[in-house]
Order: C-alpha cells, then structure tokens, then sequence
C-alpha cells in the first residue's frame, strides 16, 4: 500500500526544504511555510491521474506518471514539487491513492 496523503505532503515538505538549505538563510523559513502544505485529489475535478498540491494559498493540480502541469501555479516552488512527483516512490503512492479513490468511486455506484 502506498503512503496517505499526509505522509506523501510530510515527504514533499522535507524534499523541499532539503533543496532550500542549498541556499544560506532558507531552510529555517522554509520549515515555517511549508507547515501549510497539503496533498490531495479530486477525481471529478480532474478525470486522469493527478494530484493537487497547496502551499498557502498557491494552489497546482499535476499529472502523473508523466509529470505535467495541469492547472494553477506555485511559483518557486515548482520545479521541486515537478522534481518530487516524477520520483518513482512518489508516482507508486501517487498511484495506489488514484486507485483507492477509482475504487471507492465505482463501490458508491
């Protein structure tokens, strides 16, 4: 079974303040702005596999297996959550999720 859709914002969280601390200053504001973000998805929002990432009030819904942007924007932090979905742990989670909710979809029928 793949990770919840709170373990899979904790690992973004941390891959993108792993990626801050490159830069002097950073990481320690990144761990106050990132307490915020959240993952998730909304099959009927979007028909094709995909999942909607919050930061504050900047909101992106992305495809997967092939990383694509599908609607919204998260400005600089883009490239990493990019970056982060393509990552083959990421897209197995990503995708046990997608069926998760498919099934649960198909059961309220």
């Amino acid at each position: 079974m793949g990770k919840t859709f709170n373990e899979l914002a904790q690992d973004l969280r941390d891959y993108i303040v792993d990626k801050h601390s490159n830069y002097r200053g950073l990481k320690h504001m990144s761990l106050q702005r990132y307490n915020n973000l959240t993952v998730s998805m909304n099959s009927k929002r979007y028909g094709q596999p995909h999942v909607i990432i919050r930061v504050g009030i900047s909101e992106a819904a992305f495809s997967f297996p092939y990383v694509n942007k599908i609607d919204g924007g998260l400005g600089m932090d883009e490239r990493f959550v990019m970056q982060w979905i393509g990552m083959d742990t990421t897209i197995v989670s990503l995708d046990a999720q997608w069926k998760t909710i498919k099934l649960a979809e198909l059961d309220n029928s």
